[in-house]
């Protein structure tokens, strides 16, 4: 029992971490598809 006590704040501080990361990579990743469909939508104009 008392280790599942020591365990169980590791895991939640863990976690913690991973989120902000997994946020910011799943930020990243959407500015990057936006600047790209951007730069397509330009070049379609410039085609044009």
């Amino acid at each position: 029992m008392i280790p599942e006590i020591f365990q169980s704040p590791q895991q939640v501080r863990h976690l913690s971490l991973w989120g902000p990361v997994v946020g910011m990579i799943i930020l990243f990743f959407g500015m990057n598809m936006r600047i790209e469909f951007h730069i397509q939508r330009e070049e379609k104009e410039d085609e044009e």
